[in-house]
């Protein structure tokens, strides 16, 4: 009781030595925010509560520094915030819906802004100490248009990176438009990889992400990022687009990229057969290697096959062998000990049995220190 009395009796204070409607609202949502220790704030719109939180932050925040936030309208499936308990293994729960904010800190003596974040506001939150000003939950054209005044006035930093975030979560059908619109215009290079990124996650964006990947005259970085966001979409056709481009790409890095976006995708059959016959067939042996690399990262009785077959290749390119035997050192140590000791034992090539033996060293198992022992004996 003593608490919200002085809250009210703060905000009244406050409001008296403010102009116009820029008039905190003691008695609107109180109880729905004190338990949080947020100071609700009110206003016509989201320009005119975030002007009045700025004026009471300069005025009355204490220790330099202070938050606004406000509350939108997310994507269905949107993850923020930690979903788990100290000691408890982390587990997604999508269905459940989550009420996100965006935050934002500024210096009170100033106005600078310092940084921006989103948080799940179901849980409990830790503002170090400052206020926070609460806007309410603000209609998706104003806080998009708000997102995209702060991306472009610090393009270059980690508060517009945050704000393309913030976009991108939006539950809006403009959010693909405004995030090409980034990638197209922006000159800051990792403000515009986020937003590709992002474009991975946003539904419909495939077409305009394999154009990227596809474009010579886009840079190196750009191209991977676009073809890791298809890798890691949700979209069916994510993979037949990325194959479709691995064809006609001729930028070893992009192809590379490729090659992974494979292995990260969700769909491991399709890509399983497309590292499989990278592996088998390209012409370029690195990607070749690449392409085995990856393959040895993934689980199943199929990629060990291919692994061994490639080892075991009487007229086999040495480089592609070894690395092969590299990725059979990184499968599960019970799988991947006796194929190593069968290779360091019965390979007809001298290098490929060392780097069989140079892995079966890093390896703490009572198995391998039995080869060494049978080698030192002879």
């Amino acid at each position: 009781m003593l608490y919200n009395f002085l809250l009210i009796w703060t905000l009244m204070v406050s409001a008296l030595s403010m102009p116009g409607n820029a008039v905190v609202a003691a008695e609107v949502k109180l109880s729905q925010v004190a338990n949080q220790n947020f100071i609700p704030v009110d206003g016509a719109n989201l320009k005119a509560k975030m002007d009045a939180a700025i004026r009471l932050g300069r005025a009355n925040a204490r220790g330099g520094r202070y938050w606004v936030g406000y509350e939108f309208n997310p994507k269905p499936g949107t993850m923020i915030g930690r979903n788990y308990r100290k000691g408890e293994k982390w587990e997604a729960k999508e269905k459940e819906p989550q009420n996100v904010g965006i935050f934002l800190l500024r210096e009170a003596n100033s106005d600078a802004l310092v940084k921006l974040e989103l948080k799940n506001l179901n849980e409990q939150n830790d503002f170090n100490g400052a206020p926070v000003y609460w806007l309410g939950k603000a209609a998706n054209d104003e806080s998009l248009s708000l997102l995209q005044q702060l991306m472009n006035e610090q393009p270059e930093g980690k508060i517009a990176e945050q704000a393309v975030l913030g976009i991108a979560l939006h539950n809006d059908s403009r959010v693909g438009q405004i995030l090409e619109s980034v990638v197209n215009q922006s000159k800051a290079e990792n403000l515009r990889k986020t937003a590709v990124f992002w474009l991975g996650q946003t539904e419909g964006e495939t077409g305009f992400l394999g154009n990227l990947i596809g474009n010579e005259q886009e840079s190196v970085e750009i191209r991977k990022q676009a073809a890791f966001a298809i890798g890691v979409s949700k979209d069916p056709a994510a993979l037949t687009a990325l194959q479709n481009m691995y064809a006609q790409v001729k930028q070893i890095e992009v192809k590379k990229q490729i090659i992974f976006a494979h292995f990260v995708n969700a769909n491991s059959d399709t890509a399983t057969d497309f590292l499989i016959r990278v592996a088998g067939s390209d012409t370029d042996r690195e990607v070749r290697k690449q392409a085995i690399f990856w393959l040895g990262q993934k689980a199943g009785q199929r990629a060990a096959e291919v692994l061994d077959n490639t080892i075991e290749q009487n007229d086999g390119d040495t480089e592609i062998q070894k690395e092969a035997v590299f990725a059979v050192s990184r499968r599960k140590k019970d799988e991947a000990v006796p194929m190593l000791i069968k290779i360091a034992k019965t390979h007809p090539k001298a290098e490929v049995r060392k780097q069989a033996l140079f892995w079966l060293g890093q390896v703490d198992d009572e198995r391998a220190l039995e080869v060494f022992k049978e080698i030192l004996s002879k």
